[in-house]
């Protein structure tokens, strides 16, 4: 869980990357735009799609996102 109550919900290969995003932005209607842990804003639709799995290999892990995630208050 975030410092702002919110949990991490996912990670998917989206917008040059892999990040990682909070849980409400699974439900988030199509067509909205949802922001990563770092910053990143991809519309949902791409977000909701199902990666394949040649998109994880070749995204590399949004570093920024990594470092929401581990400096965040336990």
């Amino acid at each position: 869980m975030l410092a702002n109550g919110a949990k991490v919900g996912l990670w998917q290969p989206v917008g040059g990357g892999r990040h990682a995003f909070d849980l409400v932005a699974r439900s988030s209607e199509p067509g909205e735009l949802v922001k990563a842990l770092c910053g990143v804003v991809v519309s949902t639709d791409e977000l909701q799609r199902i990666a394949d799995e040649l998109a994880w290999i070749q995204e590399a892990t949004c570093m920024d996102c990594w470092r929401v995630l581990a400096n965040r208050p336990r």
